[in-house]
């Protein structure tokens, strides 16, 4: 064989080699590119969609003292339900009535503090779920019981008096009896029993969310019955928000576990 020829063939061969370890390189590239986007991509937020015509179709419900006066969406969950009222307070909320929730507070007036509840028939077990055909009321609140929901789902809207709201999520847990008993329930709120409420949410909180709250601010709670810890428990299922301010955006914040959480995770798993 002939040096040319020879000096053709180990170009050639340098050639193939060079385009391999090139393609290998893009795709290698590529790979980190594509994880990268995959860990790194910014969380979806939450996108306020109006329910100001979805209350006014409402209006009073045929035949009863109950009247739809604002209506209530969960970010990460198909909660999206008109909220009830009556100024008749021994007349209960039917649980046979799907596909609603209610308000507790006295007023119909937009007060410092909502106070919202819903029934929770076919989610009240030791392990929750977090999506089923079944739920038509608060089931889903459920869901907020486990971490990696809670850290991707931060944002409530409340529609009232023609205005849609929205609140950041800063609390999540169960509250016994006593310690109810410190959230208000009814009007509005004071400086004071706001200060008592934040000592509560702080004690019985499951995490930590990187959300400030003072006496300033306008607060909701969303409450719903369970039997998480058996049908012998007194405990009930909050989740709280303080409206986003004027000079804050819908974007993701961050939630950690605390130690609270380690009885959760505990019963989770199926320990005693």
């Amino acid at each position: 064989m002939s040096w040319k020829k020879k000096k053709k063939q180990i170009n050639h061969v340098k050639h193939k080699v060079k385009l391999i370890i090139y393609l290998m390189f893009t795709v290698v590239i590529g790979l980190i590119i594509l994880l990268g986007f995959k860990v790194f991509k910014p969380r979806t937020t939450f996108k306020v969609e109006s329910r100001v015509l979805n209350v006014e179709k409402i209006g009073n419900i045929k035949d009863s003292t109950y009247e739809a006066i604002g209506w209530l969406r969960i970010q990460g969950t198909d909660v999206d339900l008109p909220i009830l009222y009556t100024d008749d307070k021994k007349n209960d909320f039917p649980v046979e009535v799907e596909d609603f929730v209610w308000t507790n507070n006295i007023s119909k007036k937009f007060t410092k503090q909502i106070n919202i509840s819903g029934h929770n028939i076919f989610n009240l077990s030791s392990h929750p779920k977090i999506k089923s055909d079944s739920f038509h009321r608060l089931e889903q609140l459920m869901a907020f019981i486990y971490y990696d929901f809670a850290k991707d789902n931060q944002y409530i809207q409340l529609t009232w008096d023609g205005k849609d709201y929205v609140y950041k999520i800063f609390y999540v847990g169960f509250l016994n009896e006593v310690d109810s008993a410190y959230i208000n329930g009814f009007n509005d709120i004071t400086d004071e029993q706001l200060k008592l409420e934040e000592k509560v949410f702080k004690k019985t909180s499951f995490y930590n969310y990187d959300v400030d709250v003072n006496e300033n601010d306008k607060i909701i709670t969303l409450t719903t019955c369970t039997r998480f810890y058996g049908v012998d428990s007194d405990v009930e299922f909050y989740v709280a928000g303080r409206m986003l301010r004027e000079d804050e955006k819908i974007e993701h914040y961050k939630v950690t576990k605390n130690s609270n959480y380690n009885e959760i995770e505990k019963k989770l798993k199926g320990d005693e």
